[in-house]
């Protein structure tokens, strides 16, 4: 591959013939691996479906799959086991921005990420908390790629993150303790308890975690606790209600020059910054069903606090800020036979408000004090055909208002404004079975963003900026059987008007038309009743078709992403993995000409696990393991001034061992 990207019909081709490679490999090692992957279901398109028929780019990650996996959390599932490319937190905790398809500096707010079906994204310029969900409250974690506004609404551009929470499956009182212990100084105590009766489960997960942090000033504290109950069943009444809370305290390493951090990664040179978050969610869901109706109410609470404190010579800067979310969400679900084909209908409502408010000194002086409110009311409707070929296509429509209003008398430029638009999303999508376990889909979308809270601020004119338009088109093929999947993906997306701040201005901007375009290849197999193979690879391109840049790349988009891995099992009871995670390098930020000749570098990491397991359904886990085996020194987040002669970057964690020991009853 010449360039690492093919056009739309060299793609194509290639996926096919990929495809048939791969599964002729497979036929000649069937005898050997008589395992069976099992059907998956995903829900992320708000109706079930079978995740092998359905026209979409989607990755499921197994709630089992992750906690033999040894990660910590939910955001380190999505980049280590769902391919996702991702860039370190520049906090230096454990929140990496995840980038779906090539966003880069916008990925975070082009990607909706959910809880159960919830929204947790921001409003603001804040990444929604993955790190905060421990492995042991995960049944299964939905990746869809691709435009998804027509059902969630503005920022599903690059598509939608869902994190489905556990409730247990067998029957009475059972769960988890485990302790884990990591290099700096790390700590890592869990309790999972659960009872599950015919018509009722009890289920509660408490964590607290701790470390401090590979560079100097870098530690951080984070404590939450999930709790719910949940009665009835899938036929007839069901209501489910959740309480999280989670806190976390973060010290702030902040960014180096490059020449500092080649010499010495692990120094800070702001030993005084910090910041806390504070968030609480309470959730409502309540689902009838019966023959082919589905009735289903969503409705839920955010409360988010957070402070920042920031210390120089010239003099301290601190903010404290508090949101508060509703949403509500009904909906109606309806399968109908139509002679030999099958239609199924979901339409609703959402309706959701926001409101924030932010005060912030400089040197002990009130230098600001922001009030917002946002409120959004979305209908959509989405409905599939099945007919008697097996051919299934899916429809969908969406038709949104956004109100917003803002205020800061006390800015240096002092603003006040209110807007409202209406935006719609749509999109059509047909799969066919060409054979038992091989489908052939094609889909096209059209997503939308509008400019939040934090993207109005420091302009002279916030209405000025424009709401962001993005239109999808992707072919795909899916081979699934006995134990092997595999799945490739060929998409083009074109985005008008993407939002995005421009450190040369200090403020944000509508940009030039881009266009991303890539091929996506997912897939795992079980080589024989021992070893199992799983990975990824991504290659894309991003680049402006007008202006001043075009054919230039946006900052921080990785052409190339890989993910592997490996498990072998000694024996039922003794198990081992080597992982591998590779992304290419990428224009630095504040580059959007790409005149500089500073790049964040390609890095190469590999993580090693090895997991003892007692029994089958109690008794002892204990794992040990490596993160980044080599010792790899890199970063992923850098900047350079606008004279390309200079430049600073956060430097990424090194080596780390961690031992954990889990005792299921």
């Amino acid at each position: 591959m010449k360039k690492s990207i093919f056009t739309l019909r060299a793609s194509a081709s290639a996926c096919a013939a990929a495809l048939a490679a791969l599964s002729h490999s497979y036929a000649a090692a069937q005898a050997a691996a008589p395992a069976t992957l099992p059907e998956v279901v995903v829900s992320a398109s708000r109706m079930e479906q079978a995740l092998q028929t359905a026209p979409i780019g989607a990755t499921v990650i197994l709630g089992e799959d992750i906690r033999a996996s040894g990660v910590l959390d939910a955001n380190e599932a999505v980049r280590k086991l769902g391919g996702v490319a991702a860039r370190s937190d520049l906090s230096g905790g454990r929140e990496a921005s995840l980038d779906l398809r090539g966003f880069g500096d916008t990925a975070a707010n082009n990607t909706v990420v959910m809880v159960d079906g919830i929204r947790i994204s921001e409003n603001e310029q804040a990444s929604a908390r993955l790190s905060a969900i421990s492995p042991d409250m995960i049944e299964r974690i939905e990746i869809i790629r691709g435009g998804a506004s027509v059902v969630w609404g503005e920022g599903a551009t690059s598509g939608v993150i869902n994190v489905i929470t556990k409730t247990g499956k067998k029957m009475g009182f059972h769960g988890s303790v485990s302790l884990g212990l990591e290099s700096f100084s790390g700590r890592d105590k869990r309790v999972d308890l659960n009872y599950n009766a015919a018509q009722a489960k009890l289920f509660l997960q408490a964590r607290d975690y701790s470390t401090d942090g590979y560079r100097d000033n870098s530690g951080n504290a984070n404590q939450s606790l999930n709790f719910g109950v949940e009665v009835g069943s899938n036929i007839g009444f069901k209501a489910r209600f959740t309480v999280f809370s989670d806190e976390l305290k973060s010290r702030l390493a902040g960014a180096l020059s490059l020449a500092n951090a080649l010499a010495n990664p692990t120094q800070t040179k702001f030993p005084l910054d910090n910041s806390t978050q504070k968030e609480d969610r309470k959730v409502l869901a309540l689902q009838y069903r019966e023959g082919g109706l589905t009735l289903g109410l969503d409705l839920a609470k955010r409360e988010r606090e957070s402070t920042y404190f920031e210390g120089r010579s010239y003099g301290d800067t601190e903010y404290a800020a508090s949101g508060s979310q509703t949403q509500t969400s009904p909906r109606i679900s309806y399968t109908k036979s139509l002679g030999a084909a099958v239609l199924t209908t979901v339409g609703g409502l959402d309706y959701s408000s926001w409101d924030y408010k932010k005060q912030t000194f400089y040197s002990g002086f009130l230098g600001g004090n922001e009030v917002s409110d946002q409120k959004n009311k979305g209908k959509y409707i989405k409905s599939e055909l099945l007919l008697a070929s097996q051919t299934r296509i899916v429809a969908g429509y969406r038709k949104e208002s956004i109100s917003k209003k803002y205020a800061d008398p006390l800015a240096f430029s002092p603003v006040s404004f209110a807007n409202e638009v209406n935006l719609k999303a749509w999109e059509l999508g047909v799969n066919q079975t060409l054979a038992a376990g091989l489908d052939a889909y094609v889909r096209t979308a059209s997503s939308f963003r509008n400019p939040n809270v934090d993207d109005t601020r420091y302009l002279a004119l916030p209405t000025s900026l424009r709401p962001q338009i993005s239109k999808d088109f992707e072919l795909g093929l899916k081979y699934l059987k006995a134990g092997t999947s595999l799945g490739v993906r060929v998409f083009q997306q074109k985005t008008r008007d993407e939002i995005a701040y421009d450190n040369n201005t200090f403020s944000n901007t509508n940009l030039d038309d881009i266009r991303r375009k890539g091929i996506e290849l997912e897939g795992r197999t079980q080589l024989n009743s021992a070893l199992g193979l799983s990975g990824s690879i991504q290659s894309l391109s991003a680049q402006f078709t007008e202006g001043a840049n075009i054919g230039k790349t946006p900052p921080h988009v990785s052409k190339l992403n890989i993910s592997a891995r490996l498990d072998y099992a000694f024996t039922p009871a003794h198990n081992a993995s080597l992982a591998m995670v590779r992304r290419s390098a990428a224009v630095m930020g504040n580059d959007w000409s790409n005149s500089c000749s500073y790049k964040t570098p390609a890095k190469t990491t590999l993580d090693a696990l090895y997991r003892y397991r007692s029994g089958t359904d109690a008794g002892w886990v204990l794992t040990a393991g490596v993160d980044n085996l080599t010792n790899a020194k890199s970063y992923s987040w850098g900047y350079t001034n606008a004279a390309c002669s200079a430049a600073n970057a956060y430097p990424e964690p090194g080596r780390s061992l961690k031992v954990s020991a889990k005792y299921l009853f």
